[in-house]
C-alpha cells in the first residue's frame, strides 16, 4: 500500500495534464505498478526533451 501511495504522489508530480494523471491511473489500475512507473519515465522523457 505504502508503495502505491508513493506512486500516486510520483503522478501527481510527474503529470503536467490532468490528462497524463488520469492516463497514468488508469494504467496503475489496469495494467499494474510496473506498466504506470514505465508511464511515468516516458512522460518524463518528453518533458525532458520538450525543454
Amino acid at each position: 500500500m505504502q508503495k502505491q501511495q508513493n506512486l500516486i504522489s510520483a503522478i501527481a508530480e510527474i503529470c503536467v495534464s490532468p490528462m497524463q494523471e488520469i492516463e497514468a491511473l488508469r494504467i496503475l489500475i489496469y495494467r499494474g505498478e510496473a506498466a504506470c512507473r514505465q508511464y511515468l519515465r516516458s512522460v518524463l522523457v518528453k518533458q525532458k526533451k520538450a525543454f
